[in-house]
């Protein structure tokens, strides 16, 4: 029994020591990271439109996930497990488009859903694509939004503006990184194209 008891002991003290060696997932992360080149002329900057709330934008269930998403035929999309965005694109994207209209002098002030500043406009976005097109030929980032405009008046919303804006970039190459500095460059012309219609938007 003593030597049973011994060979038991020493299979489990062995079987504590051995530790499974696993290879890691080579994962990668990025973010678009998109800024607004520079503040206009102090000419074009404006603070009689009010305070602008941007709420969180959006994203289609296609390009909702953190996953770079391909297209690579008519009907056949894919999911790269591997590279992926380091937060939600919906919260990249809500951000960078706070910082940029901030930064664009259009509204005297440029608030997220948490504050407390009842403000005249809101704006709301909804990201349609946000995925590089390799059936494309030649390949290209692919960007398309919708937003709204509304006059916040109490308990009604009037819709001040409505704009849809696509924008493309083409890809030096078909790498993930590659494909996030065409998504970058692609979403920063769609931002251009926004602060432009809202510039020409009626504020009231």
């Amino acid at each position: 029994m003593r030597r049973i008891l011994f060979l038991v002991l020493a299979l489990a003290l062995l079987a504590s020591c051995v530790k499974l060696e696993r290879q890691p997932v080579d994962k990668r992360f990025y973010s678009l990271d998109v800024v607004r080149a520079a503040a206009p002329p102090a000419s074009e900057a404006t603070s009689t439109r009010g305070t602008l709330l941007v709420r969180r934008v959006h994203m289609s269930p296609r390009c909702a996930g953190r996953e770079l998403v391909y297209r690579m035929g008519e009907s056949n999309w894919t999911a790269d497990y591997y590279n992926t965005f380091f937060v939600s694109p919906a919260d990249m994207l809500s951000q960078d488009l706070r910082a940029w209209l901030a930064a664009s002098r259009l509204y005297a002030n440029v608030v997220d859903p948490g504050s407390l500043v009842e403000p005249e406009l809101i704006l709301e976005g909804n990201v349609t694509s946000l995925h590089g097109d390799f059936f494309a030929k030649p390949a290209q980032a692919v960007v398309e939004m919708q937003f709204l405009l509304l006059q916040n008046a109490g308990a009604e919303h009037r819709v001040l503006l409505t704009w849809n804006v696509r924008r493309t970039a083409p890809l030096a190459g078909n790498t993930p990184q590659e494909l996030v500095r065409a998504l970058q460059s692609a979403v920063a012309g769609a931002f251009t194209d926004l602060e432009s219609a809202l510039r020409s938007a009626p504020s009231k």
